[in-house]
């Protein structure tokens, strides 16, 4: 599948940023480990061969590769940089692009909200007063709210897969999935579960043309449906997306304008640290690329003294690294 545009492939992922949010709150479980106040910003990273392959000297690092990861906000409103060291936002959808410019290929790896990894706890100052295991989607948590929660979020992200290093970072609110599965005129789904207490017209196995909010409720419901795991959900997500790509490619096909159209209907629900111009840098190279099937890591979900916990497979998280980060 080629690339027509970079913002094709942006607008695409923003949208499915947006489409994991559950209708509970995260809990969490403390760990012993502190770190002294003070430390802010991202720290040097390493890269995935150099931190979770130290012990396999036959891989090296994989070069000309570049990450941009792509969170979804479970609010409604636009995101704004707020003044304090704590929000109630959570990064409840989260999906990492892999873009190699010298293969132009791009991999994808979607990341479970549920899994537990170390956080970091901000403090008033910004600094980092201790951490503790939780969901990743409470490392949104902290923080203003904005890009400081952005980060928190990225080095969530980067120590859950031992030290990858992440470029940028895209962040959208749930508040434009409906807009946006409108923009290409809906996005047609089979149902896969019986959905009928969401909408009646959620029929399992029924190919349903989602119009407006129907969009939201498909990938965002959790609760009273199917077996009510996140990883039932991430597969609609995947489904809805794949749908919504076809279409977003057809109507940048038939209108080349669409795209800018779009983005500047959409601008106010995204932040992102990436500028026009390093975007249109990478567009250069994203116009040829390929886009691989989703990874995911697989793991095992269990019922939390609260919430659910998503525990990563060792083997498939190290498996993903290798086949991602080294050659």
């Amino acid at each position: 599948m080629k690339i027509t545009s970079l913002f094709s492939r942006i607008l695409c992922c923003t949208l499915t940023c947006m489409l994991i949010f559950s209708g509970c709150s995260l809990g969490t479980s403390e760990s012993a480990s502190e770190t002294p106040a003070g430390e802010t910003g991202l720290s040097p990273q390493l890269s995935a061969s150099e931190a979770a392959l130290a012990s396999e000297p036959k891989y090296t690092a994989r070069e000309g590769i570049q990450t941009i990861l792509f969170m979804g906000l479970d609010k409604f409103e636009a995101p704004e940089q707020e003044i304090g060291y704590l929000n109630n936002q959570q990064a409840d959808f989260l999906m990492l692009f892999v873009l190699d410019e010298e293969d132009k290929v791009c991999d994808v790896i979607h990341l479970n909200r549920d899994t537990m990894t170390e956080i970091r706890r901000l403090g008033i100052g910004g600094g980092v007063a201790s951490r503790f295991t939780g969901q990743l989607a409470l490392s949104h948590t902290y923080g203003s709210g904005g890009s400081d929660s952005c980060i928190n979020t990225t080095k969530a992200v980067s120590t859950l897969l031992k030290g990858v290093k992440i470029d940028h970072y895209v962040a959208m609110t749930m508040a434009g999935v409906s807009k946006l599965n409108d923009l290409v005129g809906g996005v047609e789904v089979k149902i896969p579960v019986d959905m009928t207490n969401i909408d009646p017209s959620f029929v399992k196995g029924k190919n349903v043309l989602l119009q407006g909010e129907q969009a939201l409720l498909f990938v965002r419901t959790r609760q009273s449906v199917g077996d009510e795991t996140n990883l039932s959900r991430m597969e609609r997500q995947r489904a809805f997306l794949s749908e919504f790509y076809q279409k977003l490619l057809f109507s940048t096909h038939e209108d080349h304008d669409f795209i800018h159209r779009s983005l500047l209907e959409m601008t106010s629900y995204i932040q992102s640290d990436m500028s026009i111009n390093q975007m249109s840098a990478m567009a250069d190279v994203m116009e040829e690329c390929t886009l691989n099937p989703f990874v995911t890591i697989d793991g095992k979900a269990v019922v939390g003294e609260e919430f659910m916990e998503f525990y990563v497979d060792e083997d498939s998280l190290n498996q993903v690294l290798i086949s991602l980060f080294t050659e």
